[in-house]
């Protein structure tokens, strides 16, 4: 009955997707809506097979996903681990925790030409802004999941002779995975909207530049075809994140 339903909703998908490239294609060739704006699927895929064949889109393609996946590495580690530092003690949340919400209110996007001043064009500024945009998400959630242990389980494992360590490895790791999980899928987001927007500010290379490119020559169909690109980016971690959280979560059903 499971796998049914499972196949069931998988169809129901592909048919959801199928009808609305259809309908697409349609509005798009009885033109309906300007073809300078919006391209027909057709065209959009014509656009991608020249830009795959050709090899032109490959050195952009590496480049974002080096930087994307860099960033968000640096955020995991240093979120998790600054969160842990900072939930665990009291003295050092209440002189941190100022800062972390600051943090999280400050639009990372509006301070990205300061980034590109202090790291340069460079790898280190997208690395540094995919950092930025992934990291608030990750921080607060792991704060907020440490905050959220039930602590008679600590209480337990102390009148057992638990030492700190133990615990830290042990009952507030796997407690927090939930809420680290959560803040990753977010922080996927927002670190790919960080990537375009900084590449798009004039590194000359990656998916963000040719968006910028793409569109200020108006090549919709490039343009959009980069774009889906993107979303496949998107999904695909995502779903990485999903596999790793249902493996690592798996004694929670």
């Amino acid at each position: 009955m499971f796998i049914f339903s499972q196949i069931t909703k998988h169809k129901l998908s592909l048919l959801s997707i199928s009808i609305f490239f259809v309908v697409w294609e349609i509005i798009s060739r009885m033109k309906f809506v300007d073809p300078l704006f919006i391209s027909s699927p057709s065209k959009v895929i014509l656009a991608g097979y020249s830009l795959t064949s050709s090899g032109e889109i490959f050195p952009h393609l590496f480049a974002s996903i080096e930087s994307l996946l860099a960033g968000l590495f640096l955020a995991v580690f240093f979120g998790v681990v600054a969160g842990l530092l900072i939930s665990s003690d009291k003295i050092l949340y209440k002189l941190f925790s100022p800062y972390v919400y600051a943090l999280n209110s400050l639009p990372t996007i509006a301070i990205i030409p300061l980034i590109i001043i202090w790291l340069g064009i460079g790898i280190y500024a997208k690395i540094g802004i995919v950092f930025l945009m992934a990291l608030k998400p990750i921080l607060i959630n792991t704060i907020d999941g440490v905050r959220n242990i039930d602590i008679r389980l600590i209480g337990m494992a102390k009148s057992f002779g638990a030492e700190k360590l133990f615990i830290l490895k042990t009952i507030v790791f796997f407690s927090i995975l939930g809420f680290v999980f959560s803040g990753i899928r977010i922080s996927i987001g927002r670190s790919i909207t960080g990537l375009v927007v900084g590449e798009a500010f004039g590194y000359g290379k990656g998916l963000g530049f040719l968006v910028s490119f793409y569109g200020m020559t108006f090549n919709t169909s490039r343009l959009m075809f980069v774009v889906l690109v993107l979303l496949a980016i998107s999904i695909a971690l995502s779903e990485f994140v999903f596999l790793a959280e249902k493996k690592l979560l798996k004694w929670k059903h």
